[in-house]
């Protein structure tokens, strides 16, 4: 096979990367999002006040950097140390990053038109036809909003998906995925007064204009968790459909994933399932030396440009030749293309 065949794989770098570009980071952290002024919907007040027992705990270890701060949501003993009850604070959490992240979403979308020259636009839309599945940790809509401007087919497994296109899978949830409307009948409000969380039901995928309402159920893995929602019905079909995908790829691309060990175990079984030859390529200036040493005896090589997929003088990290053929193979049987080994002048390998 000549042909090159790319999985994606989306951290928070990605999106940090894209507001970096687009000059949303500088109100817009996505690793601070409990800083960001949300409105609560449907409410004349702010979406933490909203939300009592994050607002305490926020209150209590104000210090404490946000993702911090949402691991100790997941702490029992913590939480009923000062007062408050573990699963109504983690409830509470996915309903403020769902919120938030809906708002985090729409601007970028806003600002797609301004941001095709961001590298990584540049880089799925040159490798547009060679990518056939993404797996992102993202709440965000990034790499949706790319896609659609680009003409690049997906699906999410949602009851309401049309099935056309690569598996886009968001296994820690998605701020436009909703509980089915026949799964949970009632009407979520703020400040909450029912409960409703880890019910395995179908999803439905929202439209861009109904981002910003109260869900039933929001369906947000927070920061520091490990999956609860891995063998739910609308996960576990789409991971493994996913790693279907991965049995044709030439290569892999993990762009901005951090490696938390909350996330190990799922970045660890995307590794495993790629073929031996598959050439992986790690897309972080900062990469988790756990990580590298997990792909040790595999093809791989790091792209640390804080710019994104580029070499020091702008030009494009493609992993295609210009007739969307497989680039020549190293002669030192490294398994990486003679480009991206012995041939390499701008970038690190490992």
């Amino acid at each position: 096979m000549d042909t090159v065949k790319i999985g994606v794989v989306v951290g928070n770098g990605f999106s940090i990367s894209y507001g970096e570009y687009s000059g949303l980071i500088k109100d817009w952290d996505s690793q601070s999002p409990l800083s960001w002024n949300i409105p609560c919907p449907q409410q004349s007040y702010s979406m933490l006040e909203a939300l009592p027992s994050l607002l305490k705990l926020k209150e209590c270890y104000s210090e404490e950097p946000d993702f911090n701060i949402f691991a100790k949501a997941l702490d029992k003993d913590l939480c009923k140390s000062i007062g408050l009850d573990s699963f109504k604070v983690a409830l509470e959490a996915r309903h403020f990053l769902t919120i938030a992240f809906s708002h985090y979403a729409r601007l970028q979308q806003s600002k797609i038109n301004d941001c095709k020259g961001w590298s990584w636009y540049k880089w799925l839309k040159y490798h547009k036809y060679n990518i056939c599945g993404v797996f992102s940790l993202n709440y965000d809509l990034l790499i949706e909003s790319i896609f659609d401007d680009i003409g690049k087919m997906y699906y999410s497994l949602q009851d309401n998906h049309h099935g056309y296109g690569i598996p886009l899978v968001k296994p820690h949830g998605s701020v436009d995925f909703e509980i089915a409307r026949n799964s949970i009948s009632y009407t979520a409000i703020y400040p909450l007064t029912s409960l409703v969380d880890l019910n395995d039901t179908s999803i439905e995928r929202l439209s861009p204009d109904d981002l910003l309402y109260p869900r039933r159920q929001p369906s947000c893995i927070i920061p520091n968790e490990s999956n609860k929602y891995s063998e739910w019905q609308w996960v576990k079909p789409a991971n493994m459909l996913f790693r279907d995908s991965l049995q044709e790829c030439t290569h892999c691309i993990f762009i901005g994933i951090s490696y938390f060990e909350c996330d190990k175990e799922e970045i660890d079984e995307i590794i495993d399932h790629l073929p031996a030859e598959t050439q992986i390529v790690v897309a972080n200036p900062f990469p988790h030396e756990n990580f590298l040493a997990k792909l040790k005896g595999r093809p791989h090589m790091v792209w640390k440009s804080q710019d994104g997929p580029v070499d020091f003088k702008g030009g494009l990290f493609n992993l295609k030749s210009h007739n969307n053929k497989l680039l020549p193979k190293c002669f030192c049987r490294s398994g990486l293309s003679y480009k991206y080994c012995c041939g390499n002048t701008s970038f690190s390998t490992m």
